[in-house]
């Protein structure tokens, strides 16, 4: 017989009465990495588009998103022992102020994500802090966006 960890059996009846948060869903994080890798490649295609400080704030935002996927990703290799697959993404294709306001609502659903996971025992710090800064990249995109002097 196998010895009886009773700590560990504490846990799942935690989890199992809703005490304690479910574990992310892999499959979640990898659309999660997907996003973030998606953000950090528009970010850097917009950072051509601007100058000066709006051009250097474009492409802080694109290796803090790339900092976003390294983060997921340690966390999908700690829940599952492997490291993820995912694929590239395509340079997006779409007028600026339209991209723009992709990015802020995709942002937007990124920062109630990590919200949701706050609570997470192990990796809750971690989704607080990718919320804090997905919540700094929307007040910058919209400071892009009122900036812009042309409609689009």
């Amino acid at each position: 017989m196998l010895p009886y960890d009773a700590e560990k059996t504490a846990q799942i009846w935690k989890r199992v009465q809703g005490q304690i948060p479910d574990v992310p869903d892999p499959s979640e994080l990898l659309q999660m990495i997907t996003e973030e890798w998606t953000d950090a490649v528009t970010y850097l295609h917009l950072s051509h588009h601007f100058r000066g400080k709006q051009s250097d704030a474009l492409r802080k935002m694109a290796w803090q998103e790339q900092a976003h996927c390294a983060c997921l990703k340690g966390i999908y290799t700690m829940l599952t022992g492997y490291h993820p697959q995912v694929h590239a993404p395509a340079v997006p294709r779409e007028p600026l102020r339209q991209l723009l306001r992709r990015c802020y609502n995709r942002e937007l659903q990124c920062v109630s994500r990590y919200q949701a996971r706050i609570d997470d025992p192990e990796h809750g710090a971690s989704f607080a802090r990718l919320a804090a800064q997905d919540q700094e990249h929307c007040h910058i995109l919209l400071q892009l966006l009122g900036n812009m002097k042309t409609k689009g």
